[in-house]
């Protein structure tokens, strides 16, 4: 699939998007209801305990939920089941989070799939820190995870090698680059006031942020030769009631 759709903008890999869509949808910032029934269209929907809640708030039947229900109720569960999700439920004492567990179980499930996450961000740090961690470790499973997207705020990886295109419907409030490797190298950036050109970004120099689209430029274009880049975008809000 060449060009993803996630409702404020549109993206475009090379090397190309895999052919299955899943959407995780986790426990932290809930995203907009409008927003999010729109997009649950285009993706297979996987819950993490609490975000089994905004599912069953907008009737929306995720493919499967795993978690260990500390912060869903049985009664979420129980609608889920009887919608037919496949439930995976774990003890609360375990050595990997809900969102690494889904992380996994997608690996083992699916041959190709491009992986989002959204209601990732927001709440507790630690929690927002782990999930971004763990989408690089989902590598190692064998799941390609694209990033976080919700109506408010996106962070989409840039991994070596790879070059994204962001098709903007509206004028971002902000966009920001934040190496998540040691060092990331060979980093290109067009269409913004500042661009860049065979950059390196490092991780204790967060020095590439807050940059903003040129005039009527509607268009970002991105690559890096090698490490992790994290674009950090920053939506309108009030665009979705």
């Amino acid at each position: 699939m060449e060009l993803i759709e996630v409702e404020t903008f549109a993206i475009q890999r090379t090397p190309p998007f895999l052919d299955d869509k899943v959407l995780i949808v986790a426990g932290g910032k809930p995203p907009n209801d409008l927003w999010f029934k729109k997009i649950s269209k285009d993706f297979d929907i996987w819950a993490v305990d609490g975000g089994v809640r905004y599912c069953r708030k907008l009737d929306i039947t995720p493919k499967v939920l795993i978690g260990d229900g500390d912060s869903s109720s049985s009664g979420d569960w129980i609608w889920a089941k009887k919608g037919g999700t496949k439930a995976y439920k774990y003890p609360k004492d375990k050595d990997y989070t809900d969102l690494q567990l889904t992380l996994m179980q997608i690996g083992e499930s699916y041959k190709s799939a491009s992986v989002f996450v959204t209601a990732g961000l927001g709440g507790r740090l630690d929690h927002t820190m782990s999930n971004v961690f763990s989408l690089l470790w989902a590598e190692k499973w064998g799941v390609n995870a694209v990033g976080f997207i919700d109506d408010e705020e996106s962070l989409l990886l840039l991994r070596c090698c790879e070059e994204l295109k962001i098709f903007f419907k509206e004028r971002p409030l902000a966009i920001s680059l934040l190496s998540l490797s040691p060092q990331s190298q060979g980093v290109y950036l067009r269409g913004v006031k500042w661009e860049l050109e065979d950059a390196t970004l490092k991780l204790e120099e967060p020095f590439a942020i807050s940059n903003e689209l040129k005039y009527e430029e509607k268009v970002v274009h991105l690559r890096v030769e090698s490490g992790c880049v994290g674009i950090y975008i920053c939506h309108p809000r009030g665009g979705l009631k």
